[in-house]
């Protein structure tokens, strides 16, 4: 009786213990600006005219495919937002990518000038837009 409390207790720390508290949720566009591509990377700088309080956002994506696993890879960025009210924003960007098709799908834990931000996205690279999801992390 002993070794299942143990193992429950185990079990229900470990799950809470890598939760995250997404809070303050909002939907952003993004354009394809310009694509740089390298051999074994490509940088894709794209922009938003709103994106949340952070106002007309610019971000660049350098994506390096994983030779490991098909389709996937890593990627680092940076961003920096304008309000209208004249605050300059800025951050560090980190994250993962899949592809699928046409769309490059991403995700990413960002330190960002008021904290830190989960992001989930899709950038369609036909239609040259991506369609991202933002959250403050708790």
């Amino acid at each position: 009786m002993k070794k299942y409390f143990l193992l429950f207790a185990v079990i229900g720390f470990s799950t809470s213990a890598f939760s995250l508290t997404l809070e303050d949720t909002f939907n952003s566009t993004f354009k394809i600006d310009s694509v740089t591509v390298g051999k074994y990377e490509s940088t894709i700088n794209l922009s938003s005219p709103a994106t949340g309080q952070y106002g007309k956002v610019y971000v660049s994506y350098t994506l390096t495919s994983n030779p490991n696993i098909p389709n996937s890879g890593t990627w680092t960025g940076h961003g920096r937002g304008i309000s209208p009210e004249g605050v300059l924003a800025r951050g560090d960007l980190m994250g993962v990518y899949t592809m699928e098709g046409t769309k490059i799908h991403v995700k990413s834990l960002d330190s960002v000038t008021d904290g830190i931000n989960f992001l989930e996205g899709s950038i369609d690279l036909v239609s040259g837009v991506m369609e991202a999801s933002v959250s403050k992390v708790k």
